[in-house]
């Protein structure tokens, strides 16, 4: 399934998961969805979810993970796939003005909702990883 045909419960219960609501991540596994959850926790800098997603039959989502948090080979990847949608979503978690207007063309509101909430997430990793008081003395 494309990502953008998935039922919209599985896109709220991912905005949830990826802002790190445990309760939500779970339900995506229970409802049947792991591929969002491995998503959602790839994004919040889980690596082994990020490998399970390029080793499984969701690669799509692996690069978009990596492409997320701007890993040149994931850019590069989005970029020359030939299916736009990709490295639009992924310039759209970095709101870049032209793919927002894109998903808006394409009446892709929930993709929109989703980007900013990935968008908040990987700002939330960052800042977790690269804030100044983790000093090594």
């Amino acid at each position: 399934m494309h990502i953008t045909q998935y039922p919209i419960q599985v896109y709220k219960d991912f905005e949830k998961a990826v802002g790190g609501s445990e309760p939500h991540f779970q339900k995506l596994l229970d409802d049947g969805y792991p591929e969002w959850a491995a998503f959602a926790h790839g994004l919040q800098g889980d690596k082994e979810a990020v490998m399970w997603l390029l080793k499984g039959p969701y690669p799509e989502l692996g690069v978009l993970a990596n492409g997320m948090v701007n890993e040149p080979g994931a850019i590069a990847w989005l970029q020359n796939n030939p299916d736009p949608f990709f490295y639009i979503f992924c310039q759209a978690t970095k709101k870049e003005p032209k793919a927002i207007q894109w998903l808006e063309e394409h009446k892709l509101y929930h993709i929109l909702i989703i980007a900013e909430a990935i968008r908040k997430a990987v700002k939330l990793r960052t800042k977790r990883e690269t804030f100044w008081y983790k000093i090594d003395w």
